[in-house]
């Protein structure tokens, strides 16, 4: 059995990687498979992404590009799990909302060294939410057409009749009363693993998130880091959503929340640099089916901005640890107030 730093290892050393993904791929197609360049993607706080070169895939000829995510013990939040990730994409294959063809998974970090999962490489470039506010706006009909994807992927996301797919497996009880509580729940689980201090604050908003929970409209599959740069685009049409890993089944107003914190519009007034607010809440109100409440988004603003507290938490804890050696860590941990701060300001804001 290997160790947690041998596998460690195994990642880091890419001649290693490159053999034992050779042997995964042969095993799973059952015929030889020869693995080219391997290419990290310098991104992400959590798991790791790199762009695999396969040679010998089923009814392919010649080199294929796949996408690999790994799980690193060190990452924001482990130990990992693929499955949501798999569950989600699966569930979502042949709807209208773009996401990558999932293929192989296994969280036996014996395999690759941590959990994985291997998925389609989709075209396009992501659009960088974190610019200046003297960067020049995006052209009108690019972000016209971009949020007009945005927004109509959300709305189909939310309407996927879950019961029915793979990502059913999920919902452990889950319903329209509790969604909220049960959500919170999870966070306060988080803040009490990953704080290396009493953050009071936290405290205090968590009780008061725990007395104001919202009824949802329905229970949806929520994204849970749903906004720009989490999407791939081509020619101002968006190509793939990304980055499945806080998936999970609950308020649809969650997604909302998220993307319209003040952090992802980029100096603009924009929901996530791409959309005017009315328009945005009109035209995804229209898509998915039942009106927007303003009340429960600005309640999930509030429980992002924890969310984005606890994670702060975790990268501070982590670097701390010597888990992971990356200096925008500490950079996130000195934003830990700051969130809690943007919190109080946004439940003060609500009553």
């Amino acid at each position: 059995m290997a160790t947690g730093i041998e596998r460690m290892n195994t990642i880091d050393d890419e001649a290693s990687l490159q053999s034992r993904i050779e042997a995964y791929l042969t095993q799973q197609v059952g015929a030889a498979v020869r693995v080219g360049a391997i290419r990290r993607f310098p991104v992400g706080f959590s798991w790791l992404t790199y762009a695999v070169q396969v040679d010998g895939l089923p009814g392919k000829e010649g080199m294929q590009e796949l996408i690999l995510r790994l799980g690193p013990d060190y990452g924001l939040f482990a130990p990992y799990s693929s499955a949501p990730q798999v569950l989600s994409m699966r569930s979502l294959a042949g709807s209208a909302v773009p996401v990558p063809k999932a293929y192989w998974s296994s969280d036996d970090a014996n395999i690759l060294g941590a959990p994985f999962l291997f998925c389609e490489k989709v075209s396009g470039d992501a659009v960088v939410p974190w610019v200046s506010a003297t960067e020049p706006a995006l052209e009108e009909n690019y972000r016209r057409q971009l949020a007009e994807d945005f927004i109509d992927a959300l709305a189909v996301l939310h309407c996927v009749p879950w019961q029915e797919r793979p990502i059913a497996a999920m919902a452990h009880g889950i319903d329209v009363q509790n969604a909220a509580r049960l959500n919170v729940e999870y966070w306060e689980g988080q803040i009490a693993r990953w704080a290396m201090r009493p953050y009071p604050m936290a405290q205090w908003g968590i009780r008061w998130l725990k007395a104001h929970c919202p009824v949802a409209p329905r229970v949806a599959i929520v994204h849970g880091d749903y906004r720009t740069g989490n999407f791939l685009e081509q020619g101002g049409r968006i190509t793939s959503i990304l980055d499945w890993e806080l998936v999970h089944l609950g308020d649809p107003h969650e997604d909302l929340g998220w993307a319209s914190l003040p952090m992802y519009m980029g100096g603009s007034k924009l929901i996530s640099r791409l959309a005017e607010p009315e328009w945005f809440y009109s035209r995804y109100s229209e898509k998915v089916g039942f009106e927007v409440s303003m009340a429960s988004v600005r309640y999930y603003q509030a429980l992002s901005l924890l969310k984005l507290a606890a994670t702060h938490m975790a990268a501070a804890r982590c670097f701390e640890e010597g888990r992971f050696n990356d200096m925008r860590m500490p950079a996130m941990g000195s934003q830990i107030a700051t969130c809690l701060r943007q919190m109080e300001k946004t439940i003060e804001a609500s009553k």
